[in-house]
């Protein structure tokens, strides 16, 4: 997956823990501030869900043991979704 800090489009990988309906958990290399708004996209490793891009509220991040950052977001909206190749 891969973030984008909507301030000033900076982007950057991460990897997604954790995604449902509501919300996301990721990890990355650098913090993000508690509040901020991001725009989160994922590349699923399998076709089980199509890729996502949402726009998100950043509302815990807690730095590991090893350094990097563990970042959990609630998605506020939805911004596309690819249909399934299969079923078009």
């Amino acid at each position: 997956m891969s973030f984008k800090r909507i301030a000033c489009g900076t982007q950057t990988h991460a990897l997604c823990i954790d995604i449902s309906a509501s919300g996301i958990l990721f990890e990355a290399s650098e913090s993000v501030e508690v509040g901020r708004a991001l725009e989160v996209r994922t590349f699923p490793a399998n076709r089980i869900a199509p890729p996502v891009t949402a726009l998100i509220e950043i509302i815990r991040c807690t730095k590991t043991d090893d350094g990097h950052y563990r970042i959990v977001g609630v998605i506020k909206g939805i911004k596309s979704q690819a249909p399934d190749l299969d079923t078009v």
